[in-house]
């Protein structure tokens, strides 16, 4: 019997990693031909049917991890459960969305991380772990740490596929979490719709201490995360720091908006919005502002097109089952 341990799927979508996850329930887990369960390391937020929760479940957790042949993490948490601990040593697979050495230390003026990271606790994981995928688009950091890493990138599937306008507004959309890598603080003094956790966006403003005034807060609820998308903003902040895929800015372009990356992210596509501080951010906004819609049409079709290799979802669910079977 295989356990799959992850930290969420289902309606309760926070992050990438859970929507990695969703697609991995509903592509993958039906060609699985041995006999799983499926654990979540977690309190039930939003409970899923088939699922067993750690939280309040401790003995039959306990049970099913002594029972079982192998486990595979389709998304550990980034701190430690004694009873996961206990049988690590039967750890098959494990799919590592975010590597923790990349997670810290980003930035001089403050740090704002989505949870406690225990590095340990990772390591300790991926020390036991028989195969180890990451889900980036290209190698990183991680396989300098683990060589044998395997590298299966996420995919997307194009689904509203609407054009480039142009810029008829100067607001700026930014929908993603307000941990340090994530660079929320770039959007100091700019006009912004700013779609995240409120906690992460009050400790984002407490530590940095920037110019919210002209943003528009929206609390973070993926049940609205088209509606988001519709409003009247087209320029996109997507300036992540070690982004490993970025399923937002794959959305942004979907929905006809025009990025700002990050100066590493993807860069064998040319595309020219990219910005590695905020004060290059702050220039590139006005670049755009300025350069009128056809440079920037021209820049969204050439990013579109790049990213197009990322749509496979046939390739993606081969690679995965592959790796499991």
């Amino acid at each position: 019997m295989i356990v799959f341990i992850t930290t969420g799927y289902g309606k309760n979508v926070i992050g990438g990693a859970d929507i990695w996850c969703n697609n991995f329930i509903e592509n993958v887990l039906p060609l699985v031909k041995e006999d799983y369960k499926i654990i979540i390391d977690g309190r039930p937020l939003v409970r899923e049917i088939d699922a067993i929760y750690t939280f309040g479940n401790e003995k039959e957790v306990d049970k099913i991890l002594d029972e079982c042949d192998k486990i595979v993490f389709l998304h550990h948490s980034y701190k430690p459960n004694p009873i996961i601990q206990k049988y690590l040593h039967k750890t098959y697979l494990t799919f590592v969305h975010a590597f923790i050495p990349d997670m810290v230390g980003l930035n001089d003026e403050y740090e704002n991380l989505m949870t406690r990271l225990d590095w340990h606790w990772q390591k300790d994981i991926l020390d036991n772990s028989e195969n180890i995928v990451w889900i980036g688009y290209e190698k990183d950091t991680i396989h300098t740490y683990y060589p044998k890493t395997i590298t299966i990138p996420n995919y997307y599937e194009w689904k509203n596929k609407k054009p480039f306008v142009g810029i008829i507004d100067n607001k700026v959309g930014y929908a993603a979490r307000c941990e340090t890598r994530k660079n929320a603080h770039y959007l100091d003094s700019i006009p912004a719709f700013i779609f995240s956790n409120k906690y992460d966006y009050k400790r984002m403003l407490e530590g940095s201490k920037i110019n919210a005034s002209v943003h528009t807060f929206i609390e973070f609820d993926y049940r609205f995360h088209n509606k988001f998308f519709e409003k009247n903003f087209q320029i996109f902040h997507g300036a992540y720091t070690k982004e490993p895929f970025g399923y937002a800015i794959f959305d942004a372009i979907d929905n006809g908006k025009l990025p700002i990356l990050d100066g590493s992210w993807m860069k064998d596509i040319k595309y020219r919005y990219r910005a590695i501080n905020k004060k290059q951010f702050h220039y590139q906004y006005i670049k755009i502002l300025e350069d009128g819609f056809e440079k920037n049409k021209k820049q969204f079709d050439r990013l579109k097109a790049g990213l197009e290799k990322y749509t496979n979802k046939q390739k993606w669910v081969t690679r995965i089952i592959k790796v499991i079977c």
